[in-house]
């Protein structure tokens, strides 16, 4: 029996917790304002501290999804960047050159044991170089834009002349993408409505050319860029060498390849990152760092023992 008293007192019977658990009700007793779920449904009690405190309906979370998913947030808004595309790849231009080019010269002519020799040959061929990139992005821009005027003027007269062609071209357009002709047609009928917006149609679909207001890139910017990109970058092997003296030109050089391998490092870093391709994490860009340091350096070993071979020979 005191075995049967003391399981009771320390496990109770299934009736007393059956009573114990009714006797702590589910959902608490104070009512706020009279609402029960007797009198009043469960998701319309507007006390905020209520337990029965009201839920908005799904389709009143439908609509204000709808409605906030409709309405743009001030931090989403398009904005176009500081930096044009067709910019950064100017620069890229003229300091990948730049990079290159001038240490692997100023590496050749070291091997003549002057540092004049490499300061004053460096020195023109900065300048030099730093001209002939200039004139040639000048040249390139212009042309482009030349040929973008003169496409755009035979798409006016082509929408102008022969309205019955545009229809095929617009349709051409879509044809890569094997859409029923049905859903192509109101588009088209929309497009020929409004001439402007035909033009605009056909040089940026059809002939894969942007407008021309939407780059700030201009033949004389994109001159200027390339120029500057060019001297910036063929500036920094030639620097260690005015601070060693005349006969010290293996300091020099040893001070420009240690300068220049953190440079072309860095900048084919930069240049993963600029160009879009960042998503590839930190081995894309290790990669890319390396890849510049393995192609300066191949040019400058080559132009150092050519110019090494040709003075051992005479």
């Amino acid at each position: 029996m005191s075995i049967v008293a003391l399981k009771n007192a320390i496990l109770p019977s299934s009736s007393e917790r059956s009573r114990g658990q009714e006797a702590a009700p589910l959902l608490p007793t104070t009512i706020y304002n009279a609402c029960s779920p007797a009198n009043q449904p469960w998701q319309d009690c507007p006390h905020p501290e209520c337990p029965l405190k009201r839920r908005p309906s799904l389709s009143s979370q439908t609509s204000t999804t709808a409605s906030s998913s409709s309405s743009p947030s001030n931090g989403g808004s398009s904005r176009k960047p500081w930096l044009d595309a067709r910019t950064i790849s100017d620069a890229i231009i003229g300091l990948s050159d730049g990079l290159t080019v001038p240490f692997a010269l100023t590496a050749g002519l070291s091997a003549f044991n002057d540092t004049r020799v490499v300061i004053f040959g460096g020195c023109a061929e900065l300048i030099a170089g730093s001209i002939s990139m200039g004139l040639g992005g000048w040249l390139a821009g212009r042309g482009e834009a030349e040929f973008y005027e003169h496409t755009l003027t035979e798409t006016e007269k082509l929408v102008a002349s022969s309205p019955s062609e545009i229809p095929e071209i617009i349709h051409d357009v879509f044809r890569p993408y094997h859409l029923p002709h049905e859903s192509i047609a109101p588009l088209v009928d929309s497009i020929l409505k409004d001439p402007v917006a035909t033009i605009n149609f056909i040089m940026a679909f059809h002939h894969s050319l942007p407008p021309s207001e939407s780059t700030k890139r201009t033949p004389l910017s994109s001159a200027l860029t390339i120029a500057a990109g060019y001297f910036i970058g063929g500036a920094i092997p030639l620097l260690p060498y005015f601070f060693v003296a005349r006969t010290q030109v293996m300091i020099g050089l040893l001070w420009s390849v240690g300068v220049m391998a953190a440079c072309l490092f860095l900048f084919g870093v930069a240049r993963v990152v600029a160009v879009g391709e960042g998503n590839k994490g930190w081995m894309g860009r290790v990669r890319g760092g390396i890849e510049m340091m393995v192609v300066g350096g191949v040019a400058a070993g080559a132009s150092w023992g050519i110019v090494k071979a040709l003075g051992d020979g005479s």
